[in-house]
């Protein structure tokens, strides 16, 4: 059962009766002023056309592993020399990770979480672990494929119906995985 299916039931039992059940997708509408003010920050990062964001920081373990995979770095220097622009856009405190993380790409300035999340949904593709950066995407209906290592997609994944997974519990997917479905992803865009 997924996290969200979980906390309907749970819902319903304190509600009492029927519950309609959840929906396939969420829906976070955007404000105007969020999205004037994620463009605004992608004029003033010279950014003018499609990009592909990457979110390679997840803050925290599971069970006592790292929930970042590694291959970041690599996947950004890939869609760099593949002529994509690459933007990644740190939450507080997260500059120098994700810095050190994607050589090469724009970082953008921390924002609120409601700009972020127009940033994700003005993205040609969002490739992200399994962290707050990727369910945000999935609520603005953001193309996302969401990369799991060491927590259960079908349980804490991000809650859409077009978001693609690669990975599981029981490991990192490789990289030229990884790559083939980002690159897939974007010929069809």
């Amino acid at each position: 059962m997924h996290m969200v299916e979980y906390y309907y039931a749970l819902a319903r039992t304190f509600v009492g009766g029927e519950a309609p059940p959840p929906p396939a997708d969420l829906s976070l509408r955007l404000s105007p002023a969020a999205l004037e003010r994620a463009r605004a920050a992608l004029r003033g990062a010279g950014i003018d056309g499609d990009y592909v964001m990457l979110c390679p920081v997840a803050i925290g373990l599971h069970k006592g592993k790292v929930k970042a995979w590694d291959g970041f770095g690599a996947l950004g220097e890939a869609l760099i020399g593949a002529g994509a622009r690459v933007v990644a856009c740190p939450g507080p405190g997260e500059r120098d990770a994700v810095r050190a993380a994607l050589p090469g790409a724009t970082v953008l300035p921390e924002t609120d979480v409601g700009t972020f999340a127009a940033l994700l949904a003005g993205s040609r593709l969002v490739v992200a672990n399994d962290s707050g950066s990727a369910h945000v995407a999935a609520a603005v209906g953001a193309p996302l494929l969401t990369i799991f290592g060491v927590t259960e997609g079908r349980r804490t994944g991000p809650w859409s119906s077009t978001a693609l997974r690669v990975g599981s519990a029981d490991g990192w997917p490789s990289f030229v995985e990884v790559a083939a479905i980002v690159h897939r992803q974007l010929e069809a865009r």
